[in-house]
C-alpha cells in the first residue's frame, strides 16, 4: 500500500464533474447566443432606423431649402412685378397730368374762338386788310399742325398696346363716306378703333372697385348705381341732340366780332337758333369737372403751401372801424334777424259801400228786417 500510494498519488486526478454544473453550463450557453442574435438584430434595426431618419432629415432639409428658394423667387418676382406696375402707374399719372395741362391751355383758345366773325363779315375783314387774312391763314395752319401732332401722339400710344392693335383691323371697315373733312374722318376712325378697349378697361376696373368697396352686395337694391359705366354713358347718349343743345350758346350772349349788339337777325335765323347756335359750343361744365378732379388729386401739402404763399402775397385788408363811434358817441343800430322781413300792419281805408256789400253778402240786412 505504501508502494502503490505514490503511484496513485502521482497519477493526475481528473476534476470531478458535477452534473448540475454541466447542465447549468450547457443550458446557459443557448440563451447567450439568442441574446447576441437579438442584440445584433436590434443593432442592425437601430442602424437602419438611424439611416432612415438621416435620409428623412435630408429630404426635409432639401424640401425646406427648395421651399425657401421658391418663396424667395416668388418674392423677387412679385417685387419685380410691383416695381413694373409702380413705374407704369407713374408713367400713366405723368401722361394724364400732361394731357390735363394741354387741355387747360386749350380752353382759353377754344372759348375765344366763339367770338370769331362769320361770313360775310369775315371776308369783308380779310379784303379790307391783308394782315387779317394772313392772320387767319396762320391760325388755320397752326391749328392743323396742333391737330396732326395730337393724332400722331395718339397713334404712338396705341402702337404700344397689343389689344388695340389686334382689334384695329375690324374697326377699319367703318365707312367714312359721310364725313367730308379728312381730319374728322381720322378722329372718327380712331374713336371706333379705341372704343372696345376703353369700354372693357373701364368695366374691368369698375367691377374691381365694386368688389373692393362691397358695392356688389347691393346689386338688387341699387340697380342704377350698379350699372357699368359704358351702359350709363350709352343710356345718357341715347338722345345726343339734347346734350348738344345744352352745350350750344346763343349768339346774343357771345360777343361775336362784326355783330352790332342792337342789330336784329332775320326771323328764320332767330327761329333756328332759338335754343342756341350750332357753331357756338360751351364745355365749361366739363372743364370745371376736370379742374375739380385735378385739384383733388394734387398733393395736399403742396397745395396748402401754395395757398399760404398766395395768401401772403395778397394785401392785408384792415377791418373798417369807425373810431369816432366809441364811447356811445354815435347811435348803433343792431338788426334783429327774426324781424328782418317783418312788415308792420298798415291801416286800409275801406270804401263807403263796403258795409252795405258785406250785409248783402252774409244776409245781415234780411235778419234785421225779420227781427224788426
Amino acid at each position: 500500500m505504501a508502494l502503490l500510494h505514490p503511484t496513485i498519488s502521482s497519477l493526475p486526478r481528473k476534476k470531478p464533474r458535477s452534473h448540475n454544473t454541466d447542465i447549468f453550463t450547457h443550458s446557459g450557453s443557448e440563451p447567450e447566443t439568442e441574446d447576441d442574435e437579438e442584440s445584433n438584430m436590434e443593432g442592425h434595426d437601430e442602424e437602419n432606423n438611424g439611416q432612415m431618419e438621416e435620409e428623412d432629415l435630408e429630404k426635409e432639409g432639401e424640401t425646406h431649402t427648395s421651399e425657401k428658394q421658391d418663396i424667395l423667387m416668388n418674392l423677387r418676382r412679385h417685387k419685380d412685378e410691383d416695381a413694373v406696375k409702380g413705374q407704369a402707374v407713374k408713367n400713366q399719372k405723368a401722361l394724364w397730368d400732361k394731357t390735363l395741362e394741354f387741355r387747360f391751355l386749350l380752353q382759353k383758345a377754344f372759348s375765344v374762338s366763339n367770338k370769331l366773325p362769320r361770313e360775310p363779315v369775315k371776308s369783308s375783314f380779310c379784303n379790307s386788310d391783308t394782315s387779317v387774312g394772313q392772320a387767319y391763314s396762320e391760325l388755320i395752319s397752326s391749328s392743323k399742325k396742333t391737330l396732326d401732332s395730337i393724332l400722331e401722339l395718339q397713334e404712338a400710344l396705341v402702337e404700344n398696346n397689343q389689344s388695340i392693335i389686334q382689334g384695329s383691323c375690324e374697326d377699319e371697315n367703318v365707312s367714312t363716306l359721310e364725313i367730308e373733312d379728312e381730319d374728322w374722318s381720322k378722329i372718327f376712325s380712331f374713336h371706333n378703333r379705341i372704343a372696345p378697349f376703353r369700354n372693357n378697361s373701364i368695366e374691368k376696373w369698375h367691377r374691381r372697385t365694386q368688389v373692393a368697396s362691397g358695392a356688389a352686395a347691393f346689386s338688387g337694391k341699387l340697380s342704377a348705381f350698379n350699372q357699368s359705366v359704358s351702359d350709363q354713358v350709352t343710356g345718357y347718349m341715347r338722345d345726343p341732340n339734347r346734350m348738344i343743345r345744352q352745350m350750344q350758346l346763343r349768339r346774343s350772349s357771345v360777343g361775336v366780332f362784326g355783330k352790332v349788339p342792337g342789330e336784329h337777325e332775320n326771323t328764320t335765323e332767330e327761329d333756328e337758333n332759338a335754343s342756341g347756335d350750332p357753331e357756338l359750343l360751351d364745355d365749361s361744365e366739363f372743364y370745371q369737372q376736370l379742374l375739380k378732379e385735378f385739384f383733388e388729386t394734387c398733393d395736399p401739402a403742396t397745395s396748402e403751401a401754395a395757398f399760404h404763399s398766395l395768401k401772403k402775397q395778397r394785401p392785408r385788408k384792415r377791418k373798417v372801424v369807425d373810431r369816432r363811434a366809441s364811447k356811445s358817441r354815435k347811435i348803433r343800430y343792431t338788426v334783429h334777424e327774426k324781424i328782418v322781413n317783418f312788415m308792420a300792419p298798415v291801416a286800409m281805408k275801406l270804401p263807403d259801400m263796403a258795409p252795405q256789400l258785406f250785409e248783402n253778402l252774409f244776409g245781415t240786412s234780411n235778419q234785421k228786417s225779420v227781427v224788426s
